[in-house]
């Protein structure tokens, strides 16, 4: 499926710390001529009366929020937190609750997908992830300490439990958007880190589940491409997989870090991931606020070069 900028959505994890106003947040993804947005899990509820003005004159579309939306302060539902997959019923419930905001806000700003971080097995990352990736950068991995590390994360990584009740709560979620006839589908992200839920063997069990119902998948480039050094996954996905993507986050990621504007690395690394880009019905560059607005400009355009023009299947040549 080809496509051009104007069909890019740009993250507002670029520019959320730089905004102080909805309307500034939106002014500076207009600035880098996006006309699509993706609303983050940082934007402010008081930033939604001036977001939802530069909706409605048409200035701007949200192609995607992302849960929990708006911000909370909740520590206990916080991007990074055991969310849909609770063992304690009680917050289990609040974080579907929290869930079914995210999809009202979806509808009520014309959005057509919202993006979750669905669960993890709560490890400290500083026991396994930020050390695995410390030793990635340093091309480790055939050492003996990444070895050890990496085989003792794995069998702690216990995520069965974790995973059964994220299924319940998706369920609940996909069916509070059918009951309700919502316009909007639900994409269960692969994560950035070696404890957290989803990974492809978990994305697979997600597809085979709601297969052709509101919930979907949610393809991030640059998470499948930390947890596939750490030797977590490995593409491709299963064409149950494949069919099942709501939306895409898309930006490059070597050595255990991620973020980076899309195709300015070396090697190409988003070469694999092409039959999804192009397949993607929702596509977001979901970059990181280190980046100038001219390295975001320069890797966009080279984006579209390599990618824009291509049809399912076909990978770039460079």
């Amino acid at each position: 499926m080809a496509f051009t900028k104007k069909d890019l959505a740009l993250s507002t994890m670029w520019n959320f710390r730089k905004a102080k106003t909805g309307a500034e947040l939106m002014d500076q993804i207009l600035a880098l001529g996006f006309t699509r947005v993706e609303l983050n899990y940082r934007v402010k509820a008081e930033w939604l009366p001036d977001i939802e003005r530069y909706i409605a004159a048409g200035t701007i579309t949200a192609g995607s929020v992302h849960n929990v939306f708006p911000a909370t302060d909740d520590q206990r539902f916080d991007t990074d937190s055991v969310m849909l997959g609770y063992e304690d019923e009680s917050l289990r419930r609040q974080a579907v609750a929290l869930g079914c905001q995210s999809i009202d806000w979806a509808c009520r700003l014309g959005a057509g997908a919202v993006v979750f971080h669905p669960t993890e097995v709560p490890l400290d990352p500083q026991q396994y992830d930020v050390p695995l990736k410390k030793l990635i950068a340093a091309h480790q991995v055939e050492s003996e300490a990444y070895h050890t590390l990496q085989a003792e994360m794995m069998r702690r990584r216990m995520a069965d439990p974790y995973v059964n009740r994220m299924m319940k709560s998706i369920d609940e979620l996909a069916a509070y958007v059918t009951k309700h006839d919502l316009p909007v589908k639900l994409g269960m992200e692969n994560r950035a880190m070696c404890h957290q839920v989803p990974i492809f063997s978990e994305m697979e069990l997600i597809a085979e589940r709601f297969d052709g119902s509101p919930a979907g998948l949610w393809l991030d480039t640059g998470h499948a491409i930390m947890m596939m050094e750490m030797g977590l996954q490995q593409l491709p996905l299963s064409e149950r997989a494949a069919r099942n993507i709501v939306g895409m986050h898309i930006h490059d990621a070597v050595d255990g870090l991620d973020h980076y504007a899309p195709c300015t690395l070396p090697g190409n690394v988003l070469r694999d991931f092409a039959p999804y880009i192009s397949a993607s019905p929702i596509k977001v560059l979901e970059l990181s606020g280190r980046l100038s607005a001219q390295e975001i400009l320069d890797g966009t355009e080279k984006f579209v070069q390599l990618y824009g023009g291509l049809t399912d299947g076909e990978k770039p040549l460079a």
